[in-house]
């Protein structure tokens, strides 16, 4: 199974894969070095440690996803309301809900001085 990482752990773990093989990343996580490769290359790989060992090694051995940013994951949430909007009658209860919850993302993000690329801005 591949372990959903953050964009800056995949960045790490490509940057990492450059000057080493998979099982020397391994032992330099476990041995708790990557820090050094900061000093030797001028690239900070820390962001591995938010993941656990077992974590660590799956992304290395089974390929990885990259996890979706909160803002991904409103629009993709929005676009699906929006979308079942136009699809269903507003005067059925499902095109009632889908579109109360396409207003309400918009006036959350609104209120709260958020603009997300395809929702409100």
């Amino acid at each position: 199974m591949k372990p959903e990482i953050m964009k800056e752990q995949a960045e790490a773990i490509e940057f990492l894969r450059k000057h080493y093989d998979d099982s020397t990343i391994i032992a330099m996580y476990a041995e708790d070095t990557i820090g050094y490769v900061h000093q030797t290359y001028g690239h900070d790989c820390g962001s591995v440690y938010g993941l656990d060992l077992l974590n660590f090694a799956a992304a290395l051995i089974n390929g990885y996803e990259i996890e979706k940013t909160p803002e991904e994951k409103v629009r993709e949430y929005y676009a699906f309301n929006h979308d079942e909007r136009c699809k269903v009658l507003t005067a059925s209860p499902r095109g009632q809900y889908t579109s109360g919850v396409a207003d309400g993302i918009r006036k959350t993000l609104d209120l709260l001085g958020v603009k997300i690329e395809g929702v409100n801005a």
